[in-house]
């Protein structure tokens, strides 16, 4: 099965961004370390936090729409229960503007449901480290439902453009704006640095 033109689109104008987040955020090694995944968990809080209400409405309309199988989940709310596993306050939402078409409202989401793929193997590797998974199970809220879901979310994008309620710039732009949010909310805080 070929990828559909808007998962080609996506995966080209974001890697870059997917990359430099990766090395910039050390995601991974934040979580492992005890001392940091707490000031980390709380990041991906406020990422999903922020992202969510400006998001999953349009997405969750647009879905509906098209008669699509995708439904927007929140994963902050699971982030509420690992922050409280490690003893931590939900901090403030980080402020997005969001998406202004339905289209961008995709490409945000993108990046969101992208980053439980993402979270499967981050988890994986830590377990297989023999690292304690305490505060993480945000990163596989959907266990072996993340695959059907993905796509799901493939389905929706593909169905969207054939309908004429989004277009492949549209979604490429929220993705790329998504990434950007991302970057901005998971980077490294100055205390971590220290």
């Amino acid at each position: 099965m070929s990828a559909s033109p808007v998962l080609l689109a996506l995966r080209e104008a974001t890697a870059a961004a997917h990359d430099k987040l990766e090395i910039e955020a050390r995601i991974e090694a934040r979580l492992a370390d005890v001392r940091t995944r707490p000031a980390t968990v709380a990041a991906f809080y406020r990422f999903h936090a922020g992202l969510e209400p400006v998001s999953h409405i349009q997405v969750a309309r647009l879905n509906a729409a098209v008669g699509g199988d995708f439904e927007p989940r929140s994963r902050a709310d699971g982030i509420v229960r690992d922050l409280a596993a490690l003893g931590v306050t939900p901090p403030p939402a980080a402020s997005a503007e969001g998406p202004g078409t339905a289209g961008q409202a995709l490409g945000w989401v993108y990046v969101a449901e992208g980053s439980m793929l993402g979270g499967r193997i981050i988890r994986r590797r830590l377990a297989a480290d023999g690292r304690g998974l305490d505060g993480l199970d945000f990163l596989d809220p959907y266990g072996e439902e993340t695959g059907a879901r993905w796509r799901a979310f493939m389905t929706l994008m593909d169905a969207a453009c054939a309908a004429g309620r989004a277009d492949i710039d549209q979604i490429v732009k929220g993705g790329v704006d998504g990434f950007a949010f991302a970057r901005h909310t998971l980077r490294v805080s100055a205390r971590e640095a220290a």
